[in-house]
């Protein structure tokens, strides 16, 4: 039985995960998955009822997405995939979203100046977050049969693996928990599926030579910063400006890069896979995301952070509502619920070459994500099938001529930013 552990609690992983649980659905083949997860950076989702990013989100309450907004296709593959989500009445494609361009319409314009997309944006019911979780859910109940094993590590944080390391003796692969309290394997093939240096660095440096190449390598993927603001209008809630305001991109402004209307995103009835789960939210509160150019992020990282709500709230009012700031807090009533500041926002250079992940062959190592493709949950989605059917060629090949092919360490080498 050939071992392979996914690490990751992405759409890249999730991808991953399905791809190879599928092919040993249909042939048969003697390969047991293991799949590791944590906290869900892409489905960042928040109750709006608390300012703790770790209080569990119930269904029906206000939320805040501050991670991922939405979603679009580009890929067939990811299309068909959101089509499978939506037939679970998980994700829904309904979402409105606009662009403003502030150098044809000007600074102080109200959302007059926003043209609509022709193709509306994908969201998770409820939220990214808990879309993800009942993604992850469904997949491991639908190949439970195939030996599908979960193991989550949040909130069972005794669970969640920080780090790697190789018997170089058996060739095989292990996985530790904080302070190694707990190890998980042995495996003969591993894929990780997450990013940022913060986090690939302490997973891989215990693995010393083993996994050297492939640290050094992620430690080239670069990102932007933005700040994240959350706010409730507690007021002004049939102000024309807002009853027409779902998401919009705002190009060319120092500050803003994005807005959301939180409250527009369809909730769920429950957490578990249904269809037509998805309800209108009854709060008619607009739950407002304001994301934050890269350049503004990183000029204000240090300042006080009063400066920052204050400055990205002042160009909501001037950008959508045509309102100063202290018009928009006398009509509007806005309360501010949470201001993050993202280090790790969207990945700005992808590998170059077409082949969608990366594999380092002498020590059957993987790794997928957006920035093997392209910086956007399609590009992740992408990644996952091509390190899943990747590291399935290498295994099948073994099987068949007791060997893994010379040539495939070009795969890992090659590979260049």
């Amino acid at each position: 039985m050939v071992q392979v552990a996914v690490v990751g609690s992405g759409v890249a992983a999730l991808m991953a995960v399905r791809t190879m649980c599928t092919s040993i659905k249909e042939t048969g083949q003697p390969i047991k998955v293991t799949w590791f997860t944590a906290r869900r950076k892409m489905g960042a989702t928040q109750s709006a009822l608390s300012k703790s990013p770790t209080v569990k989100l119930k269904a029906g309450d206000p939320y805040f997405d501050y991670g991922c907004q939405y979603m679009s296709p580009v890929s067939e593959l990811f299309e068909r995939e959101l089509e499978r989500w939506k037939e679970l009445g998980l994700a829904s494609d309904q979402f409105d979203v606009s662009v403003l361009d502030t150098q044809k319409t000007g600074d102080n314009t109200a959302n007059t100046g926003m043209n609509k997309l022709s193709t509306a944006g994908w969201v998770g019911n409820g939220g990214m977050g808990p879309m993800l979780e009942a993604l992850t859910f469904q997949t491991r109940d639908e190949f439970a049969d195939c030996g599908l094993e979960h193991v989550s590590g949040y909130p069972e944080v005794q669970q969640q693996v920080v780090s790697i390391h190789r018997d170089e003796n058996k060739k095989k692969w292990l996985l530790n928990t904080e302070k190694k309290t707990r190890q998980f394997g042995p495996y003969d093939y591993v894929i990780g599926g997450f990013s940022h240096p913060k986090r690939t660095d302490p997973f891989l440096k215990d693995g010393g030579e083993a996994t050297k190449p492939m640290m050094n390598f992620l430690q080239g993927v670069k990102y932007n910063q933005f700040f994240a603001l959350q706010v409730v209008l507690e007021k002004g809630l049939e102000d024309e400006s807002i009853k027409s305001l779902s998401a919009c991109h705002v190009l060319n402004h120092d500050v803003l890069s994005f807005v959301a209307d939180n409250s527009r995103k369809p909730h769920q009835k429950k957490y578990t896979p249904k269809k037509n789960s998805s309800v209108t939210n009854k709060n008619k509160k607009p739950h407002i995301t304001l994301i934050s150019t890269a350049q503004f992020a990183k000029k204000n990282q240090k300042c006080n952070r009063k400066i920052i709500q204050d400055k990205m709230l002042g160009s909501f009012g001037n950008l959508i509502l045509k309102k100063s700031l202290k018009s928009l807090r006398t009509e509007f009533q806005p309360k501010i619920h949470r201001l993050n500041y993202w280090q790790d926002g969207r990945c700005v250079n992808t590998i170059d070459g077409d082949k969608g992940c990366l594999f380092d062959s002498s020590v059957n190592l993987g790794w997928c994500g957006d920035f093997c493709v392209d910086p956007s949950v399609d590009g992740a989605a992408q990644s996952g099938v091509s390190v899943a059917k990747f590291c399935l060629e290498k295994i099948e090949y073994s099987m068949l001529n007791g060997a893994t092919k010379n040539d495939d360490q070009e795969r890992f080498t090659k590979s260049k930013w």
